[in-house]
C-alpha cells in the first residue's frame, strides 16, 4: 500500500471554500443569532441617574488657592464616604424602607473639587429616588468627618431615559468574526484532508497503478450564438473550435502508447470505465477513438453502458433505424444492415444506443457481446468500448474479461483513493489485464515560473515552460483544420441534456 499524505492543491482548495461559503455564512448567522439569544435572556436593563455635587469650606467666602486644594481634598475624601454602606443605611431611612435597593458610586473631576454622584438601580424611577435620598441624607454621614464642609448641588439629579447597560455591538460583531473564521477553518481543512486524487504526485504516491496518461482541464467555451441559443456542446476534440491544443495532444499521447500496445501484443479491444458517475469516462472513450481515428487506424467504437448511454449526446447522433446497438445484440438487426454512424470524414465508426436497455444482463450471458466484438476486432484496428461505471453496474467486469485490455478514468478530487484501489484490485484479480489509468481534469499549475504541469512524464509541464506556459502572450493555437464535415450541435429542447458536464460524463 502506498502512503497517503495531505495535498495543497489551490484549485479543488478554492473549489470548496466557494461551495461551501454557505456554510460560513450559516455559522456567521448563528453566532449572530446565538449571541442575542444568550445576552438578551440573561439581560437585565439597569438605570442611572447622575447628579454633579460642589465641596467647599463652610463659611469661605473668597476662592482663596488654600480654600480650593483643601476643598479638592475634601472632594476626595468624600468620595469614598459616598460609597459606604452607612450612606446607604441613612438613605434607606430617609426613603422609610427597609433596604437600599441599588448602587451608589462616585468620582472627583481631576484636579478639580466637583464629584459626580451616581445611583444604578433596575427602575429608572427608583434610581432617580434613591440618588435624591443619598443627597438629602449624606450629611448624617459626612458632618461626622467634616464640621465645615459644604456639599453644593450643580447638576440635578433626573429620571434617566434608557438603560446604562446597552448591549455592545462590538461583542456581537466578534462573535460573527469568530465563527466565520472557525467555520471557514474547518472547510478547509476537511479540503486538505479529503483523501482523493488532486493531481499528478497523488497518483503516484497514492495509486497502485500505472498512469496511462492525463487530461487538462478545459473549459467548455461557447461563442455568443451559442450562448443566446442556448447550444449544448461536448467536449470533442476537432469538432469545437473552442478546444485547445492542449486537451487534443493530451488524446494524441494516449493513442500512441495504445498503438505501440497493438504493435508489440496486439492488443486492439479497450475498455473504458470509471469508478463512479460523471468521471468523464464517455468523453474520454470518444476522444480517444476519434484520435486513434486521425493517426490512421480504422476504429470502432461500443456504447456498452446500456443504463445511460452518453455517446449519442457526445458524438450529436439522434435516433436512426436499425441503428440501434441493443437491435444489433438481440439479432433484430442483422450486422449487414445494421447502421454504423460515420464520424464525419474519418475512419471511425459508432455502434451507439440512443436509449437505455434494462434487459441488457442476458446479452452478456448468451454471448452476443463476445461474438459482436470478436467480429469486429478481425475488421478494424481498434475497438473502443464505453462501459458503465463500476460502481453502478456489477456487470462491467464480465465486459472488461471480453477485451484486451481495461483503461480506468480517474477525475481529479472525485472518487477516494481507497476505492479506486479497490477498483483497480477487482479489475486486476479477474483480469489481470488493466491497461492504466488516465487522470482526467487536471488543473494546471498556474504559480509564476513554474515548470510542472499536466503531463504524465513529469518534464515539460503539459506544455508550461516559464512565463510563456501557455504559449506565452500568444495564447492558445488554434484547433488544427480539417477537412470535416461541420458537426450537429444539440440545441435545448428533446436533446437539453445532451451535453456533459465539463470534463464529466452526460
Amino acid at each position: 500500500m502506498k502512503k497517503n499524505k495531505i495535498t495543497i492543491e489551490l484549485h479543488s482548495l478554492l473549489k470548496d471554500i466557494i461551495q461551501n461559503l454557505w456554510v460560513v455564512i450559516l455559522c456567521a448567522v448563528i453566532g449572530s443569532l446565538g449571541f442575542y439569544l444568550v445576552t438578551h435572556a440573561s439581560y437585565k436593563p439597569m438605570y442611572t441617574s447622575t447628579a454633579t455635587l460642589s465641596v467647599l469650606n463652610s463659611g469661605s467666602v473668597t476662592a482663596t488657592y488654600s480654600t480650593y486644594s483643601i476643598s479638592t481634598e475634601k472632594a476626595n475624601v468624600l468620595v469614598n464616604v459616598f460609597t459606604e454602606p452607612t450612606i446607604k443605611d441613612a438613605a434607606a431611612e430617609y426613603l422609610g424602607v427597609d433596604s437600599f435597593e441599588g448602587t451608589v458610586s462616585a468620582k472627583v473631576f481631576e484636579q478639580t473639587n466637583f464629584i459626580e454622584l451616581k445611583v444604578t438601580a433596575d427602575h429608572p424611577e427608583k434610581a432617580y429616588r434613591l440618588l435624591n435620598a443619598v443627597i438629602k441624607s449624606h450629611h448624617k454621614v459626612s458632618g461626622k468627618i467634616f464640621r465645615n464642609a459644604g456639599v453644593t448641588v450643580i447638576g440635578m439629579p433626573t429620571v434617566p431615559s434608557g438603560p446604562s447597560n446597552y448591549i455592545s455591538n462590538s461583542n456581537r460583531n466578534l462573535v460573527v468574526m469568530a465563527c466565520a473564521t472557525l467555520s471557514l477553518a474547518l472547510v478547509i481543512a476537511f479540503s486538505l484532508m479529503r483523501n482523493t486524487i488532486k493531481k499528478e504526485s497523488d497518483f503516484e504516491e497514492k495509486i497502485e497503478s500505472k498512469l496511462l496518461g492525463t487530461i487538462a482541464h478545459e473549459d467548455k467555451k461557447m461563442s455568443l450564438s451559442d450562448i443566446r441559443q442556448k447550444k449544448k456542446k461536448g467536449l470533442l476534440i476537432h469538432s469545437n473550435a473552442y478546444i485547445s491544443l492542449r486537451f487534443t495532444e493530451n488524446f494524441h499521447k494516449i493513442a500512441a502508447k495504445l498503438e505501440h500496445k497493438k504493435n508489440r501484443s496486439d492488443k486492439k479491444v479497450f475498455a473504458i470505465t470509471s469508478v463512479a458517475e460523471n468521471e468523464g469516462k464517455s468523453t474520454c472513450a470518444a476522444n480517444i477513438a476519434v484520435s486513434l481515428a486521425d493517426r490512421g487506424n480504422k476504429v470502432v467504437i461500443l456504447d456498452l453502458d446500456f443504463k445511460k448511454p452518453a455517446l449519442y449526446k457526445i458524438f450529436s447522433e439522434e435516433a436512426t433505424e436499425n441503428g440501434e446497438l441493443s437491435d444489433l445484440l438481440r439479432k433484430k438487426v442483422s450486422y449487414e444492415s445494421f447502421g454504423f454512424r460515420q464520424f464525419k470524414r474519418t475512419s471511425l465508426r459508432l455502434a451507439i444506443n440512443t436509449k437505455a436497455d434494462p434487459q441488457y444482463r442476458d446479452l452478456i450471458e448468451n454471448g452476443s457481446i463476445s461474438a459482436l466484438i470478436e467480429r469486429l476486432r478481425a475488421e478494424y484496428d481498434f475497438v473502443i468500448i464505453d462501459t458503465a461505471p463500476l460502481s453502478i453496474d456489477s456487470s462491467v467486469t464480465d465486459i472488461i474479461n471480453i477485451a484486451d485490455e481495461a483503461i480506468l478514468i480517474i477525475r481529479t478530487d472525485t472518487v477516494t483513493v481507497p476505492a479506486l484501489n479497490d477498483a483497480i484490485s477487482t479489475i486486476s484479480k479477474i483480469s489481470s489485464n488493466l491497461a492504466g489509468c488516465i487522470l482526467n481534469d487536471v488543473h494546471m499549475n498556474r504559480l509564476p515560473f513554474s515548470f510542472t504541469g499536466n503531463d504524465e512524464s513529469s518534464r515539460y509541464g503539459g506544455y508550461g515552460y516559464g512565463r510563456y506556459s501557455h504559449y506565452g502572450h500568444y495564447g492558445k493555437y488554434p484547433a488544427p483544420k480539417y477537412e470535416l464535415e461541420p458537426a450537429a450541435e444539440v440545441t435545448d429542447g428533446t436533446a437539453a441534456n445532451a451535453s456533459e458536464s465539463m470534463n464529466g460524463e452526460a
